[in-house]
């Protein structure tokens, strides 16, 4: 086991926000394999999306998906959903109720992506549609003991888990390892929180989450290119 091991985001950060290219991030990626440093996934994206990313990438490494979350029933967290929903009359676009086109138009992603996209196991990726009285509708979520996280496009609700604890405890089985993170979105504060070296993909949400790790360093550049500038000024020579 690598000394090092590397947490990242997907989209925002290794991916481009709009394109969902990594193709700035082919010389740190390359590199990454070359010297054998374990490069760690995290992100909301489903597993069957990931496990075609890695495919394309090249670089083997372990896996987070949905922003480790667990639930029991997914159909349970979307009936929640739901009900939390009528209950606060605040209305919710969620993707158990839309087609894979639909999912693909709201996310930009191509159809394909977008089929595996839908392939969710854990958690229920949702839009809201009265932003204005979106704390009504969390509170609620909170209230029936499930957990909410907001992306760079949507919000996620499950029942337990998430990105710090799932971080925490991968981290858990290598003891004395350097950690380093790097994400875009408030998401990812939790990720970030629990490593040694925080790193804020530049972004418009750049300040939210310098609020919150005013140590993190703030890569120069946006999405994948910034990641590849900063991953190779950080990855050993």
């Amino acid at each position: 086991m690598s000394e090092l091991i590397i947490f990242t985001d997907l989209d925002g950060t290794l991916l481009d926000h709009d394109t969902y290219s990594w193709d700035a991030a082919r010389p740190a990626l390359r590199r990454i394999g070359e010297l054998g440093v374990p490069l760690v996934i995290v992100t909301s994206k489903t597993r069957a999306e990931v496990t075609e990313l890695r495919r394309a990438i090249g670089v083997a490494g372990d896996d987070i998906v949905e922003n480790g979350s667990y639930s029991e029933s997914l159909a349970g967290v979307r009936a929640a959903l739901g009900d939390a929903a009528s209950e606060t009359g605040v209305p919710v676009h969620a993707w158990g109720e839309m087609t894979v086109g639909e999912i693909a138009a709201a996310s930009g992603l191509p159809i394909d992506v977008a089929a595996l996209a839908a392939q969710r196991e854990c958690s229920e990726p949702f839009t809201i549609l009265d932003e204005a009285h979106a704390p009504d509708l969390l509170g609620n979520l909170e209230r029936r003991g499930l957990r909410w996280t907001r992306g760079g496009r949507f919000h996620h609700v499950f029942e337990r888990g998430g990105k710090g604890e799932a971080v925490r405890g991968y981290l858990g089985r290598f003891p004395g390892a350097r950690s380093v993170a790097i994400g875009d979105a408030p998401n990812d504060i939790p990720m970030l929180e629990a490593v040694d070296e925080p790193v804020i993909v530049l972004s418009p949400r750049t300040p939210e989450l310098r609020e919150r790790l005013p140590h993190a360093v703030v890569t120069v550049r946006p999405g994948p290119a910034g990641w590849n500038e900063w991953m190779l000024a950080r990855l050993p020579a």
